[in-house]
């Protein structure tokens, strides 16, 4: 290996160790009672290092939603081969992400009680977030259309202004019920199958 790709992987495995400590704390302690230097001090690197990286304790949260949404991008490159209703794809596409996030139960938790509660401070972070989060679904409507499953004359950003609307209102069911999420499943399921019915190729709704 050389000493450049040597300094590289000890960059990524910091930044994912303050990552992996910053949510842990948060989900422990809450987002505002946390500080950057516990964060530095779970990880074990500096204080100035963590800032080397990230500026905020928002920053490391908009981080981790970008590492989740990754996961999900590449999950979609084998889109190709699912097969199934566009109720079921859509139904697994969230249960994907929820099956990412079960790991940080308690910080997702934590943080839909911080948005809710302060979305203003939070306003310009969860903006950020919107970069990471809306290619997936861009790319899911994208791929169900050139596939004809869905209808053609929808506005696409309205469409997934729609999509998320209804994946929050599942992320809250999902982060109040708990494992093992079985009333979650069933709901989302049916809500997919009533937000499909909206999709259906060759028919059209007015809004």
């Amino acid at each position: 290996m050389t000493p450049v790709a040597r300094r590289e992987r000890k960059k990524n495995a910091a930044r994912e160790q303050i990552i992996s400590k910053g949510i842990e704390l948060f989900a422990q302690r809450g987002i505002e009672a946390t500080t950057i230097e516990q964060i530095a001090n779970a990880a074990d690197i500096g204080k100035g290092t963590v800032y080397n990286y990230f500026q905020s304790k928002e920053e490391i949260i908009v981080a981790f939603i970008a590492d989740i949404e990754r996961q999900v991008q590449e999950k979609l490159r084998g889109f190709d081969a699912f097969d199934g209703d566009v109720d079921d794809i859509l139904s697994d596409f969230i249960l994907f992400q929820f099956q990412l996030k079960a790991p940080h139960y308690q910080f997702v938790r934590v943080f839909l009680a911080r948005m809710f509660g302060h979305s203003d401070q939070l306003l310009p972070y969860l903006v950020e977030m919107q970069k990471s989060i809306d290619p997936p679904i861009d790319f899911l409507f994208q791929t169900l259309g050139d596939r004809g499953l869905i209808r053609q004359d929808l506005d696409t950003p309205e469409l997934i202004l729609a999509f998320k609307t209804v994946h929050l209102g599942l992320t809250g069911l999902w982060a109040m019920e708990g494992p093992p999420f079985a009333q979650t499943e069933r709901v989302l399921r049916l809500q997919m199958k009533l937000f499909s019915e909206g999709l259906k190729a060759g028919e059209a709704y007015e809004v």
